[in-house]
């Protein structure tokens, strides 16, 4: 593509360049005003996803939800209970054989014993001794709340939860080492985590008690919704594990989990978790998709009410993991996710754990989700580009409609199959908005091109005509180009003495009436009007639509016009003005047709040698006294019709002599006919330079013609008979040269 090309390419494609890099700016880096609509928008092309094509397989392992809901704090009370309903709800889990019980619930506040609160009231002058008073003290700490909470805890597997915030002079409870759980080995360049630096954690003697802590804190969207949820954040230069990634741990009987790391430029990148043999993949904060598996209660559930009265008769515990939490809407722990807009929170966590039983089916978005987007893009904007200037309305919808199949079919199979999620929203948007401006863009310019046909043709083609062009515009080429066409010129015989003999307004009316005749005729056969000038028509037929038949057009509407002149000026002699009568002349031939003209005027012309000829024709028809003279070009192209050759003719600027006929209409008479048969023999004998025998043969023929008195003004041989016998009487005097070829030299 040459400079020239390629800047004219680009001035074309400005808007849709323009287009395209508005969708890589919204992609990287929209206005905060509409990032959030944007992300919005994504979120819900995401949360279809999750809807209707999850990725991850059915769960299989035994999971179990004991929830604090409205039955329980109705039977029990409101929150917060009692120690000694959570130590009888883990021993009876315990009993009923959970294998690992994980509490959503924060216990970070101790629970005050009311024996040694009693106790410390009593008045000193009381009768008790300092051994009775020591006694009681002893019993009244095994009675504690929260010792015998630490001891149900000691007796089975559990994993208690703590809070992370932002509040660094709040600190309560005791977070468990984070060593203990996940491997601090952290490599210089460490890309940093959001910072937490307070946190409400499990009372001490809890946290001593129980195998393990893990945050419980939401991530949501800028619109609201969990869509994922960090499995590490980071406190005091520390990494500390979600509550379901310590479960998992837990669970696995695993010591510690161990974060992946990528080094790239002095900088180190979180690949992900490594959990036992399996890896599993986040993003460089370290958060993973939520495997969402369908709407909210999608595990079983089981009111802790049912549990502490001992009405739970079947085996659902056995070998279970038991998530305790609430969907009461009163504790506020219910969030907004793709599948549910009131999902307990405790239920994300469960699904977060059933996701890491199997890492390998959690969706997540890679690395070089950027680099692929961007090139997914390039790819889509470059086909729009190519495509859409090509199509029509119609096909640009259909291609449209392919593409944006294509673009979603693609990322569905890739989430399908590669678990992997990709932006959706701007491919999409970038197709759409190409589309809608080609489309557009070709509506207008094909209404800016009807216009211009109408402005162009409306003067020139019959309504039928120009209603073909209109329903097809791409057939119509404005621009100059060579067409195989038929030109037609039409003068009036002695206008100037006819102009002479009328006042201006009459000559006005008369030609008017005359061109309309002669109008009709040519645009019934198909004719394009070229110009009016004085009392000369110009037409031409093949262009602007293509017609293979255009010589036998224009004769035919030669024929109707002289057709139309009979009736027409029997109207002119009855109005006592003067009749009109015309010489056509026809060539055919390679011409050049377009819009051509002036910054000022323009009009839909034909140009050429061929032109010229056919203008030629009709000036020699006053020379051979006809009314209709065609080339042997148009001859050629017409061969239905009969014809007479009139002559072998040499025009100026032109050494090869061209044959002239006369068009014979079809209604003749037998003695016309035979007429124009003696005629052609005698010319044949003519230009065969039998002067003597074609002078005899002419003579009779013009005899025969005045004895008959049937001088037809539609086919008046007289004048052409007359033309060739004072040729011959030349010849007699001054013979012609030896190299003649019957050719007449027309100045």
């Amino acid at each position: 593509m040459t400079k020239r090309r390629l800047t004219s390419w680009l001035a074309r494609q400005s808007i849709p360049l323009l287009i395209f890099a508005a969708v890589l700016l919204l992609q990287w880096s929209a206005p905060p005003g509409l990032e959030h609509s944007l992300q919005r928008l994504e979120g819900l092309l995401y949360d279809a996803k999750v809807q209707y094509l999850p990725p991850w397989p059915r769960s299989v392992s035994n999971i179990q939800i004991v929830d604090l809901d409205e039955a329980s704090l109705h039977e029990i009370g409101r929150m917060p209970w009692d120690r000694q309903h959570f130590v009888k709800l883990t021993d009876a889990l315990a009993k009923a054989g959970a294998v690992l019980v994980v509490y959503d619930v924060l216990f970070s506040e101790p629970q005050s014993n009311a024996a040694l609160l009693a106790l410390q009231s009593w008045p000193r002058q009381t009768t008790l001794s300092e051994v009775q008073r020591r006694d009681l003290r002893q019993h009244a700490s095994q009675l504690d709340p929260d010792a015998r909470f630490a001891t149900a805890l000691r007796a089975t597997e559990v994993v208690l939860a703590n809070l992370l915030h932002r509040h660094g002079s709040l600190r309560t409870g005791q977070l468990s080492p984070a060593a203990r759980s996940v491997a601090q080995q952290r490599p210089a360049g460490m890309t940093p985590f959001e910072p937490f630096s307070g946190f409400a954690a499990p009372i001490t003697p809890l946290a001593a008690a129980t195998r393990g802590q893990g945050f419980i804190n939401a991530e949501e969207d800028a619109d609201g919704f969990v869509r994922r949820v960090a499995l590490v954040h980071q406190l005091d230069q520390q990494l500390y594990p979600s509550l379901a990634l310590e479960a998992f741990r837990v669970y696995s009987l695993l010591d510690q989990v161990q974060p992946r790391w990528l080094q790239h430029n002095g900088r180190a990148y979180l690949q992900g978790i490594q959990i036992g043999s399996s890896l599993v993949r986040t993003d460089q904060q370290g958060r993973i998709l939520i495997p969402y598996r369908g709407g909210a209660r999608h595990y079983p559930y089981t009111s802790a009410a049912d549990v502490l009265a001992g009405r739970i008769n079947d085996q659902r515990f056995d070998q279970a993991v038991v998530f305790v939490g609430t969907s009461a809407t009163g504790l506020a722990d219910l969030q907004a996710t793709p599948t549910a807009l009131n999902f307990p929170g405790v239920e994300i966590h469960a699904t977060v754990f059933d996701g890491l039983m199997a890492p390998q089916t959690l969706p997540y978005r890679p690395d070089w989700w950027a680099g692929g987007t961007l090139f997914q893009l390039l790819l889509s904007g470059l086909l729009c580009l190519w495509l859409f200037p090509r199509l029509g309305p119609l096909g640009s919808a259909a291609t449209t409609l392919s593409l944006l199949l294509l673009t979603v079919s693609l990322n569905l199979w890739l989430w399908r199959t590669q678990m992997l999620d990709l932006p959706l929203l701007s491919p999409l948007l970038l197709i759409s908005l190409l589309s809608v401006y080609f489309i557009s863009y070709g509506f207008v310019s094909e209404t800016r091109r009807r216009k211009q046909i109408n402005a162009v043709f409306d003067q020139y083609l019959p309504p039928a005509h120009i209603q073909r062009l209109l329903a097809d515009p791409g057939s119509v080429s404005l621009a100059g180009e060579k067409k195989q066409l038929s030109v037609l010129f039409c003068d009036i015989r002695g206008f100037t003495t006819i102009s002479e003999q009328m006042s201006a307004q009459q000559l006005k009316l008369w030609l008017n009436q005359y061109f309309t005749a002669l109008t009709r005729a040519i645009q019934q056969h198909d004719g394009t009007i070229d110009k009016y000038v004085g009392d000369m028509v110009m037409a031409f037929w093949g262009a602007p639509l293509t017609e293979p038949a255009h010589a036998s057009k224009a004769l035919a509407a030669a024929f109707a016009m002289l057709q139309a002149l009979e009736p027409l000026n029997r109207s002119f002699q009855a109005a006592g003005q003067p009749v009109a009568r015309i010489g056509i002349g026809i060539n055919s031939g390679e011409m050049t047709v377009g819009d051509m003209g002036s910054d000022f005027r323009r009009s839909y012309t034909v140009i050429g040698d061929a032109v010229n000829l056919g203008s030629r024709l009709e000036g020699l028809t006053k020379f051979y006294g006809v009314s209709l003279l065609v080339s042997e070009f148009t001859r050629a192209e017409a061969p239905e019709f009969d014809y007479l050759l009139v002559d072998k003719v040499r025009v100026k600027g032109k050494q090869i002599p061209i044959r002239i006929y006369l068009p014979l209409p079809a209604d003749l008479t037998p003695t016309q006919r035979s007429q124009c048969q003696l005629l052609q023999q005698a010319l044949d004998a003519y230009f065969g330079q039998d002067f003597a025998a074609a002078q005899l043969q002419l003579q009779d023929l013009n005899l025969q013609i005045c004895q008959l008195q049937d001088c037809s003004r539609s086919l008046d041989l007289a004048p052409l008979i007359n033309l060739y016998l004072q040729r011959i009487s030349a010849f007699c005097h001054t013979p012609p040269a030896a190299d003649w070829d019957g050719s007449h030299q027309h100045s």
